[in-house]
């Protein structure tokens, strides 16, 4: 494949692949989390239920599992959803396009992490739950395993 160059204004080549060779991302160097890479920002967020359990045959059609994750894609587009947990809270993560989380249509501001409450509506609608039931954060994902 052959190497990509432009021109700066003062007609002297500059290698235009040069950020495609980063690997570090957004993170800090050896400290991450590194989430972009020439692909759309990702954030990880946390969902919770005060009543739902997530676990409950997850994988069946039209499951609570299956009417969040709905929920979700309807405010923001989703690239994971991680195994959903009942140990301590009922829960699971996923991996969101950053700008439709924090644009002011999945968030309630357009403050970046400020609130997730248009999100928590759109899955709390979607699971057919009272006002406060659900939750969302942000999670930084850390090891060999997303918690």
């Amino acid at each position: 494949m052959a190497d990509l160059y432009g021109v700066t204004a003062t007609g002297t080549s500059v290698n235009v692949d040069a950020n495609a060779r980063k690997l570090l991302g957004d993170g800090a160097a050896g400290i991450g989390p590194y989430t972009s890479f020439g692909t759309p920002t990702l954030i990880a967020l946390k969902i919770v239920s005060a009543t739902i359990n997530f676990t409950t045959s997850p994988n069946a059609a039209n499951s609570n599992m299956s009417k969040a994750v709905t929920g979700l894609q309807s405010r923001a587009e989703v690239y994971y959803v991680g195994v959903p947990t009942a140990s301590g809270a009922n829960q699971f993560v996923a991996l969101v396009h950053n700008e439709d989380a924090n644009d002011g249509y999945g968030a309630s501001s357009t403050f970046a992490g400020t609130s997730y409450e248009n999100l928590e509506d759109a899955v709390r609608s979607a699971l057919g739950t009272a006002e406060d039931d659900i939750t969302i954060t942000v999670v930084t994902l850390g090891g060999l395993t997303f918690a």
